[in-house]
């Protein structure tokens, strides 16, 4: 399957790149973890992850501004992790690595939750941004 990153354009990039100085911010919280219900007593709960609403709006645009692709994601994660492990990686990358990092991390999410909050705080998806803004 071939990935055309050609439909993204500068307005595209733009609506992306307007959550770059939110998730710099110092002042800046991704969400927090739900408290388990304690009053239910002998059941399992698991606590979720609460989004920032920011959050929230920036996994809507990504959707939005096909940020978020089709493409086989989970046998891409080794890959995903060489840029995560090596960040320095992440200044040759062109805009369709850009891509599947940013749809493997928005897929994962799904099944580790709290992993895109764990992105933010340290600093990749600002930093994938923060390539992204180079290319344009």
């Amino acid at each position: 399957m071939a990935i055309n990153s050609s439909k993204l354009t500068a307005k595209n990039i733009d609506a992306v790149l307007k959550f770059l100085p939110i998730f710099q911010s110092k002042k800046f919280t991704p969400g927090d973890w739900s408290k388990t219900d304690e009053s239910r007593k002998g059941t399992l709960s698991f606590p979720a992850y609460n989004y920032n609403i920011k959050v929230d709006e920036f996994v809507e645009i990504l959707y939005e501004e096909g940020f978020i692709i089709d493409f086989d994601w989970p046998g891409w994660q080794v890959q995903a992790e060489r840029f995560y492990s090596n960040p320095e990686l992440l200044k040759t990358a062109d805009i369709v690595t850009l891509q599947k990092l940013l749809t493997t991390h928005i897929r994962k999410e799904r099944f580790c939750d709290g992993h895109l909050a764990c992105l933010i705080r340290n600093g990749h998806i600002s930093a994938i941004l923060n390539r992204l803004k180079e290319i344009r």
